[in-house]
């Protein structure tokens, strides 16, 4: 689709779609939205929670996204990972994306619906006695589903992903999508962008593998369906490798303990991580594994260490960011993988895998070690833990709207984003564009992409959207007014 010339886009001149130029590549525009949101998981939900909440209507928003629910694409990863709804995530009581307020909390919800108080007195007692309380994956999706009804989400969805994001000429945007098969547009006042992660990080050395091997299946990444390939290692037996020292390598090692001992076969673990925490960092670091509560301290979400991210200039926001988020597991009171290496299936192999070969359907990982040398990992299977990959402009509308707009990507992936959240050159007109979760992964809050960072972000964004007119501002009186319809279970 051509609808302006193919040049880069600089400050004075972009690419700009007038309502006439749109109508001549046959394009109707089937929506008209004040306030359009595109991606339609946690992050749109976040923005259009609040803003329902503030009073706007349903008529003046569209999330644009193929997912009926807010949280479909987030499930689905836990459902890869192995979790199921009994698991526990990573994450605190209050950090409820379907209750602004955060109050009454997941705890206190899951109290009521076991009538137990246990999972109040984990509240209570965290930092004191035991591991805290964190939401199972059902209580988190219940309470999703509960609020998205409530607030008319699916009325306001397109179930279609985008494709395009054209600036308007006058001001305003064009989102573009793909309704039965024919190009449409969706023309809006402002427009918020939450993506999500692309997919799956792929480091060099598995995209050299993958080329060499297309149709192999022996490497995986740990949002694959694994479900197959755990039961075959399993059945057989033999070696495997795991890379990775986040929560999602952890989750594939305890899948691997419990299928060892489901069927009783010589299962034989390596382990390679690229570095071995000695305690320098000043955290909990035992066993290959850096160990903190969240995915960043707690101060860098509402204390010091927020204040102190917001006052560093870029490149050394970016450097904080990533030593603050590195991989890193919640604290246990016991080792869970104890027994493995008490009995001899488990090593951890510490340096950097710089080539995967495969022969005989066999693996082989050449890892360059840190005291230099190098060591061959052979097994029948590769799961790769090394995370999400974080650079938003993987996202063809992002890669599109990077190349002929002035909007730019920072050192970690993420578009620039000023502290309202707003894209930097990304405005049009009176109309602006805003950008929250990983796909503004560098901005000035670090755990961007944290159900309390989505809350924060959606906050402010909405508090400048008001200011412009669009919705109404939280007021302690509209604030309580909001908290006694939601308590209440008021649709909105």
């Amino acid at each position: 689709m051509t609808i302006s010339p193919e040049k880069p886009a600089t400050q004075d001149a972009e690419r700009l779609v007038s309502d006439e130029q749109l109508a001549a590549t046959n394009i109707p525009v089937t929506r008209t939205a004040t306030v359009a949101t595109i991606g339609g998981g946690l992050g749109s939900f976040a923005l259009v929670d609040r803003l329902r909440v503030a009073g706007l209507p349903t008529d003046e928003i569209v999330v644009v996204g193929d997912a009926t629910s807010p949280g479909a694409a987030f499930l689905a990863r836990c459902a890869a990972l192995g979790l199921d709804d009994d698991s526990r995530l990573r994450s605190e009581s209050a950090a409820r994306l379907d209750n602004l307020w955060g109050f009454p909390g997941y705890a206190g919800h899951e109290a009521r619906r076991t009538r137990s108080l246990r999972p109040l007195a984990q509240l209570l007692l965290e930092g004191v006695y035991g591991d805290g309380y964190r939401p199972t994956v059902g209580i988190v999706r219940d309470a999703l589903d509960r609020e998205a009804r409530r607030i008319g989400w699916r009325a306001m969805t397109t179930r279609v992903p985008a494709e395009y994001l054209f600036k308007r000429s006058g001001g305003g945007y064009f989102v573009i999508v793909r309704e039965r098969g024919e190009l449409a547009a969706i023309r809006c006042d402002h427009v918020h962008l939450a993506l999500g992660s692309p997919g799956p990080r792929v480091t060099p050395e598995v995209a050299a593998y993958r080329e060499q091997f297309p149709d192999s299946t022996l490497l995986t990444t740990a949002y694959d369906d694994n479900d197959a390939a755990l039961a075959t290692v399993a059945r057989r037996g033999g070696d495997v490798i795991v890379r990775g020292a986040g929560e999602a390598a952890l989750q594939l090692l305890r899948r691997l303990t419990e299928a060892r001992e489901r069927h009783g076969r010589d299962l034989h673990v390596w382990h390679v991580v690229r570095s071995w925490p000695d305690g320098s960092s000043g955290r909990d670091e035992r066993l290959g594994f850096r160990h903190q509560a969240l995915d960043f301290p707690r101060s860098a979400y509402t204390g010091s260490l927020r204040d102190e991210l917001a006052t560093l200039d870029e490149p050394a926001r970016g450097a904080a960011i990533e030593e603050l988020g590195a991989a890193s597991v919640r604290p246990h009171r016991r080792d869970p993988l104890a027994a493995a290496r008490a009995e001899g299936w488990y090593d951890a192999v510490v340096g950097e895998v710089d080539r995967i070969t495969e022969q005989d359907g066999r693996l082989s990982a050449s890892v360059r070690l840190q005291n230099g040398k190098r060591m061959t990992v052979n097994g029948e299977h590769f799961f790769d833990a090394v995370g999400l990959d974080t650079d938003t402009a993987a996202h063809p509308l992002v890669a599109d709207l990077v190349a002929f707009s002035p909007v730019t990507t920072n050192a970690l992936g993420g578009l620039r984003v000023d502290e309202q959240w707003a894209v930097d050159g990304g405005a049009s007109g009176d109309g602006r564009m805003f950008a929250t979760g990983s796909t503004a992964r560098g901005a000035l809050l670090g755990p961007v992409d944290s159900f309390l960072g989505l809350q924060q972000a959606a906050l402010s964004v909405a508090d400048t959207l008001a200011a412009a007119g669009v919705g109404a501002p939280l007021t302690p009186l509209r604030s309580a007014r909001g908290w006694f319809q939601w308590i209440g279970g008021t649709s909105l």
